[in-house]
């Protein structure tokens, strides 16, 4: 499972890059999720804040919740039902799953909030120390999978009983340096069978076997290695794009291994710092692909931070599934 120290970014391929909102300088967006009506949530995790913008129009940014402490990954369960990984990087007993139920959110023209969404603090996590990236496991039983960069675990959470087991702790997630830049396992996906996941420290992207009923098998295989990468997304041919926060890029691996940097570089300011990826669901925004940016914050671009950003690339293939 060991990987080199370097990170291959592939042939130069670099498509237009749109911004869809700027918010200011220190600004750490950290994830990003799609609701069905195409409006994307983010976090924002040195303030706490979950926050929606709506891609399709001008109407700029509203703040949907204010947590009491950094939040970190975000996964819809149920419909238009978002689970948000809240606390203090490190402090063991500080990990909460909050539940966010925008069903009933609404905003007027000016971006004001004519009816909140439902927030409660859902389930407490008390071994975790640091929960970076989630994901669905199963909708119909409410439960969802969340990685510990700190600890190299991925725990399963149970939304409906509030149940929380360790589903599979490994060596291959374990971060590897003291460079308090780089987690060890930070996104996760379910694609095809398998958990796949980055190991930011390691350079590695990850595979963990599972059984048809969601267990875990045992086994974490590495697919890339020599690329450091944040969070990615799958396309539906199986390429996966990897954001590579503090190489300011966006990397594109086709599911023949083939490498290609398609936004961003090292003097980037406008890609600086990508962290999340997702894509759009809608009709006009199926083929775009969603990244957010903390403006170059872990890495500042000569020594500067910039605005943090989401930006949107069309990359002309849909979301996997």
């Amino acid at each position: 499972m060991s990987s080199t120290n370097t990170h291959d970014e592939g042939a130069e391929e670099l498509l237009p890059v749109n911004t869809v909102h700027s918010f200011p300088e220190n600004y750490f967006v950290e994830n990003i999720a799609v609701r069905r009506s195409g409006q994307l949530l983010v976090t924002v995790h040195n303030r706490g804040e979950l926050i929606q913008v709506d891609p399709h129009s001008k109407s700029g940014a509203c703040l949907v919740h204010k947590f009491p402490t950094g939040a970190a990954a975000i996964v819809e369960v149920e419909e238009d039902v978002f689970y948000v990984s809240v606390g203090t990087i490190g402090e063991k007993g500080s990990i909460s799953i909050y539940r966010v139920d925008m069903s009933s959110f609404a905003v007027d023209a000016s971006n004001n909030i004519t009816s909140p969404a439902a927030i409660t603090n859902h389930v407490p996590v008390p071994d975790a120390l640091f929960l970076n990236g989630s994901a669905l496991l199963s909708a119909s039983k409410g439960m969802m999978l969340a990685a510990d960069s700190l600890l190299g675990t991925v725990f399963e959470i149970d939304v409906k009983s509030r149940a929380v087991k360790v589903w599979l702790q490994h060596k291959a997630w374990e971060k590897t340096t003291d460079d308090p830049r780089l987690p060890g396992i930070n996104g996760i996906k379910l694609r095809n069978g398998y958990l796949y996941a980055t190991n930011t420290d390691a350079r590695t992207f990850l595979r963990a076997g599972m059984t048809g009923t969601g267990e875990a098998t045992g086994s974490v295989e590495q697919v890339f290695d020599s690329c450091l990468a944040d969070d990615f997304a799958f396309d539906d041919e199986g390429s996966v794009y990897l954001t590579t926060h503090i190489f300011q890029s966006v990397v594109k691996i086709r599911n023949d291994g083939v490498r290609s940097r398609i936004a961003g570089g090292p003097d980037d300011k406008v890609v600086a710092g990508t962290t999340a990826a997702a894509f759009g669901r809608t009709a006009s925004d199926g083929t775009t692909l969603y990244v957010t940016t903390n403006g170059g914050m872990s890495d500042p671009i000569n020594g500067e931070v910039g605005p943090a950003r989401i930006l949107s690339v069309d990359v002309g293939h849909a979301a996997s599934g």
